[in-house]
């Protein structure tokens, strides 16, 4: 029997029920600067714990229509592209990835490249469902 290879791929699907995003923030660790999420989630025994996650890229609407292209496209570290494709199954959303190198001398969109105004707002999740 082959095994299914997920190398430079992944997936993302709606929050359990119990995760609750509760801040957002900066931290320093021995001079390396990151950006940091944090969830809340109840543990099996009925505790709390918060969960921290590292910014590690960010995902932009593709402007790219053609068929098969993703949805979301966008830098991963220094070196790396991630491209996301929005599905449903059993009427709730996902996002597949796929990562590869980075292609020399593709730009890439930052900060100053977004549409002015309220970006949050502009870029919530809720907008790519």
């Amino acid at each position: 029997m082959t095994e299914y290879d997920d190398t430079n791929k992944g997936a993302a699907f709606t929050p359990w029920p119990d995760q609750q995003f509760i801040l957002q923030g900066d931290v320093d660790c021995d001079g390396v600067p990151m950006k940091v999420a944090l969830i809340l989630r109840d543990r099996k025994d009925g505790s709390e714990l918060i969960e921290v996650f590292q910014k590690i890229g960010v995902l932009f609407p593709n402007d790219n229509k053609k068929s098969g292209a993703p949805d979301y496209t966008g830098p991963l570290f220094d070196n790396k592209r991630l491209a996301g494709w929005k599905r449903e199954k059993d009427e709730k959303p996902y996002m597949n990835f796929e990562i590869s190198d980075k292609v020399m001398g593709e730009p890439d969109k930052t900060q100053a490249q977004l549409p002015h105004g309220n970006q949050a707002e502009e870029y919530k999740s809720d907008n790519w469902r």
